[in-house]
């Protein structure tokens, strides 16, 4: 059963987050930045903090797996929860493309390189060093538990500041999810495939150097804002 609640919490916060996040980009002006990465970082707060101890709330497929390779999850029990995380930003994708259309304004908030301003690889860099950073707190704050209750709203505020930095140059996705949910929306994948790449690369860089460097020892007190058991 706890199992079942990981899942639907995941699900329904993934899916948030891209009817939220995506939602704010398609229907404010470009302008609007802060409000656009406030948007994404409180829907993050909020589903951490309603769903925490169910399933620690990641709404992130990269997130998910550099967990599983810092070692403090398992890889069986986190494969159902990469399904939800995708499963949720999909239908938030579909849910926007039917609500305004695939021809609404700012592509319904897909992520795509700005080559005004960067290189195609330019901004792929940039998503990887996000997604670096934002699992790097997620790890340290936590999973580790420097943060206690405060975890959360380190973890979402991440995601707004990194939407704040490079926003108008890649959409600051950091979570493939989020990048495939209003692809699958539009029906355009040329950048979704080396977005998620990046991405992915990122956590796993991150996760590495955790492990190595500020994983907790055997003994260490856990103050966290997650449980003990965690889903996966």
């Amino acid at each position: 059963m706890h199992l079942i609640k990981a899942l639907i919490a995941e699900f329904l916060g993934t899916f948030a987050l891209i009817f939220i996040g995506a939602g704010a980009v398609t229907v404010l002006d470009p302008p609007n930045i802060a409000a656009i990465a406030l948007a994404h970082g409180f829907v993050i707060m909020a589903f951490a903090y309603a769903f925490g101890n169910e399933s620690n709330s990641y709404l992130n497929p990269a997130l998910t797996l550099g967990v599983v390779i810092a070692g403090e999850g398992r890889i069986g029990a986190a494969l159902p929860v990469f399904l939800a995380q995708f499963a949720g930003g999909a239908i938030g994708g579909l849910a926007l493309a039917a609500i305004y259309g695939v021809d609404a304004p700012h592509s319904l908030g897909m992520t795509t390189v700005t080559t005004s301003l960067t290189s195609v690889t330019g901004g792929l860099v940039l998503e990887g060093i996000g997604t670096f950073f934002l699992m790097t707190i997620v790890l340290n704050t936590a999973l580790r538990g420097v943060a206690g209750k405060f975890a959360p709203f380190a973890i979402g505020m991440t995601v707004a500041f990194c939407i704040m930095s490079f926003g108008a140059v890649t959409g600051a996705s950091i979570n493939p999810a989020r990048t495939l949910g209003p692809a699958i929306g539009l029906g355009k994948f040329t950048e979704a495939v080396p977005y998620m790449l990046v991405q992915f690369l990122g956590a796993a860089l991150a996760a590495i150097f955790y492990r190595f460097v500020f994983a907790k020892s055997i003994g260490d007190e856990k103050d966290t804002a997650v449980p003990d058991e965690p889903a996966f």
